[in-house]
């Protein structure tokens, strides 16, 4: 904020809209200069193109009309509010936009600009821009290279390597990566060093908590027998007909990782669902204790994919111990139960850090 000018946020509150998320978030705020404080009705906006400008003014200002008529004459809320934007970086077409239509602006790069009554500020802000980056994280590509770093929470990769081994743009990569440097789960080690995890329990909490799941269709089966060698010989038809397939859930877990009873078994496939009902004998009968899970197109892969280091089980390849403990956690019961105790394993299995002098 420019000199003397502090923002100061009262309330945020929730308005229902059509479309994407249906509603939008306001903030009621004020600027307070030396002499006088301005009522602001605030509205976070990004990316933000000349045209946003006018539909945004209108929207802010239809609520801020409302909120005043809804509250009456309270002091809290006498006038309608001055609209305001606030972006990442503002272009310079943006900002003539605002000035022409009557909407206060800010962004990270420390544009400001406010007109109302005698009051007029507009600062032109200089400073690089800290937009975040919108490639995602925790589904699709990016997380590619999530698993990546969590399969070698210990080394220093660069970016331009991470894109090799996930098989993504390095400008993708460079987007995720500096995604999680700014969320604190990654560090940079050098410019020629590249990067490292800084967190690899967070992160790896951060993607559970995500929600996004790594499957887009699940269906489930009775299977007549789980044992290990039920399960070997089901793996080794699918082999036999290049049907590529990797366990998860109960199926990937070796036997002292079991924490609790009654978990669903389950297996990643990427060839016709006829081929795992006639490999291990399933059954669509209730109830369902195997699940064949179809990974998103992104995710089948060893490329930072589901196939990314299989650990070795006797009777096949499961997936890695993060991608477990994200399948359990999503799987409900007391799938989350059995997920705590491979973040637990998880984190025991991680080097130590070197002590910096």
């Amino acid at each position: 904020m420019p000199r003397g000018v502090e923002l100061l946020r009262q309330d945020v509150f929730l308005v229902p809209r059509r479309g994407p998320g249906g509603q939008a978030v306001y903030d009621l705020a004020e600027v307070s200069l030396p002499q006088v404080r301005i009522p602001v009705l605030m509205a976070y906006r990004a990316p933000l193109f000349p045209a946003d400008v006018r539909s945004t003014r209108e929207r802010l200002l239809a609520t801020s009309e409302a909120l005043r008529l809804r509250d009456g004459t309270a002091e809290r809320l006498p006038t309608v509010r001055v609209p305001m934007i606030v972006t990442d970086s503002a272009s310079s077409s943006v900002i003539e936009t605002c000035e022409r239509e009557d909407v206060a602006l800010v962004d990270q790069r420390g544009t400001f600009f406010l007109r109302s009554g005698s009051t007029f500020i507009r600062v032109q802000g200089r400073e690089p821009s800290r937009r975040r980056p919108r490639e995602p994280v925790f589904h699709g590509k990016g997380c590619r290279i999530v698993r990546t770093l969590l399969r070698f929470p210990g080394e220093a990769l660069t970016v331009r390597a991470l894109s090799e081994r996930t098989q993504t743009s390095y400008a993708y990569a460079h987007g995720v990566v500096r995604h999680l440097v700014l969320e604190g789960y990654v560090e940079p080690v050098g410019k020629r060093s590249g990067v490292r995890l800084r967190a690899p329990v967070d992160l790896l909490r951060a993607w559970m908590a995500s929600g996004e799941k790594t499957f887009v269709a699940l269906d489930g089966f009775n299977a007549p027998s789980t044992t290990p060698e039920s399960l070997a010989k089901g793996f080794q038809r699918l082999e036999s007909q290049g049907v590529r397939a990797i366990f998860t859930l109960a199926s990937a877990l070796l036997p002292d990782e079991r924490h609790v009873s009654g978990l669903p078994h389950g297996l990643y496939l990427t060839g016709s669902i006829d081929a795992a009902v006639d490999a291990f004998g399933l059954r669509r009968l209730m109830p369902h204790n195997f699940w064949v899970l179809r990974a998103e197109v992104s995710a089948e892969t060893d490329a930072g994919g589901v196939f990314i280091s299989p650990r070795v089980l006797p009777h096949g390849p499961g997936v890695a111990l993060p991608q477990l403990a994200v399948d359990f956690h999503q799987s409900g019961g007391r799938g989350k139960e059995q997920a705590e105790e491979l973040v637990r394993r998880f984190a025991q299995g991680l080097p130590i850090p070197e002590e910096v002098p």
